[in-house]
């Protein structure tokens, strides 16, 4: 939602709308698994051969990812996928 909308419906309600929800947006289930690869450390091209899909495409749901859940980098990406269980971390 753009911010002037979301100042509209917090002006209409009398209630503010907490941004962490907005951030917090679901990922489609193939927005997940692109997410999963790219926290594993594939690179967009080797996501797209794994998942049969075009380069373009992968890079398109990399971005949704990030607009969704306000990544600014790799790391936080790693850090979410991780956390919410889909790549386990292996420490030799």
């Amino acid at each position: 939602m753009m911010p002037t909308v979301l100042k509209r419906i917090e002006n209409e309600t009398g209630r503010e709308i907490p941004r962490e929800s907005i951030r917090a947006r679901k990922l489609s289930p193939r927005e997940t698994e692109v997410l999963r690869l790219a926290a594993e450390g594939y690179k967009n091209r080797e996501i797209a051969e794994q998942l049969g899909i075009r380069v373009k495409t992968v890079e398109t749901h990399r971005a949704n990812i990030n607009n969704k859940l306000a990544f600014r980098s790799v790391a936080q990406l790693v850090r979410y996928a991780i956390g919410k269980g889909l790549v386990s971390v292996e420490i030799e």
